[in-house]
């Protein structure tokens, strides 16, 4: 049974009545994760809500969304009376707002966190390997996500992404279990497909006006026919190990939609984003070990399910 509970901007909490429905929807990139609630309302209550901020589920006493509350309404019709609300995960406080132009001789993790993630009551775990950056800059009109998505993606090869605690993750995602999706599941559906568009076969890091430049390749992609290359240029400040960074970071981020397989399945929260996924169906030609980028969980009238979307695991998910 899903719990939910609601904060107000005064601080005080309180648990939502009973859930008729849900959907909650999971990545590691934007959009960021989301949430839709549909349940029971009572009337004389309907500004209670005016001031609710934060949300926070829980599944069979586990913690799996931490978001904000964008919107709510109350609904009355032929089925009684409902309340709906819906929101985002805590990536929305820093989608929201806007980083202050700065330039850093050095940028380090502690700078990055301290300056663009921690104003907003957001707490970073890990990130430890991530280097320090000569001369990082912050554009005009940048959002805080992608201050700390450049910062932790280009020169550190780790797409930041939140947890179902709410808390910002820095660093890769761990390889040491896999979830196995085999015929003894409840799955009802599954779809494949292939993209080349957009896959890129070759790199090239080169700095603005001096020498030095970083080659990058996909021999796998090469070897099927692709041949798309991309010429990136950075800060002249930019050292050797971060242009490698950089080119190897638009390698596997092109490749991140070239393949797709959706599974739904019956049951709640089977996988998280960033897992890696067994694939053993019977009579599928695509088995195989992916990675899972999105899940979408949902509560309705056909029941509890399921649906992953799952990628290359290699690729930047």
């Amino acid at each position: 049974m899903i719990q939910c509970w609601v904060r107000q901007g005064g601080g005080k909490e309180f648990q939502l009545p009973t859930a008729v429905s849900w959907r909650f929807c999971y990545g590691t990139d934007t959009p960021c994760d989301s949430f839709f609630l549909r349940c029971l309302w009572e009337k004389g209550q309907e500004r209670l809500l005016s001031s609710a901020c934060r949300f926070y589920a829980q599944w069979e006493g586990e913690r799996v969304f931490t978001g904000v509350v964008d919107e709510f309404a109350v609904l009355c019709g032929k089925d009684g009376l409902y309340l709906e609300l819906s929101g985002r995960g805590l990536a929305a406080l820093l989608l929201d707002n806007e980083a202050m132009p700065a330039e850093y001789q050095r940028a380090t993790r502690a700078d990055i966190v301290a300056n663009h993630v921690t104003p907003y009551g957001i707490q970073a775990v890990g990130g430890a390997a991530l280097p320090t950056v000569s001369g990082f800059t912050v554009g005009s009109g940048e959002s805080e996500w992608s201050v700390v998505r450049r910062y932790a993606c280009y020169y550190g090869g780790v797409v930041p992404r939140f947890d179902r605690l709410g808390r910002l993750v820095l660093d890769r995602h761990r390889d040491d279990r896999a979830v196995r999706i085999g015929s003894r599941d409840r799955v009802t559906g599954w779809e494949y497909r292939e993209e080349r568009h957009g896959v890129l076969s070759q790199v090239a890091v080169r700095r603005r006006t001096t020498w030095g430049t970083q080659w990058a390749s996909d021999p796998e992609f090469r070897a099927e026919g692709g041949c798309a290359r991309r010429v990136i240029t950075v800060p002249n400040t930019t050292g050797t190990t971060a242009m490698r960074y950089t080119a190897d970071y638009q390698l596997r981020a092109a490749r991140r939609g070239r393949v797709r397989m959706r599974i739904t399945a019956a049951g709640a929260f089977l996988a998280w984003p960033g897992e890696l996924a067994d694939v053993a169906l019977d009579g599928v030609g695509a088995n195989g070990r992916y990675r899972v980028a999105q899940t979408e969980v949902y509560c309705g009238a056909d029941g509890l399910t399921t649906t992953m979307v799952l990628g290359e695991a290699d690729a930047m998910i």
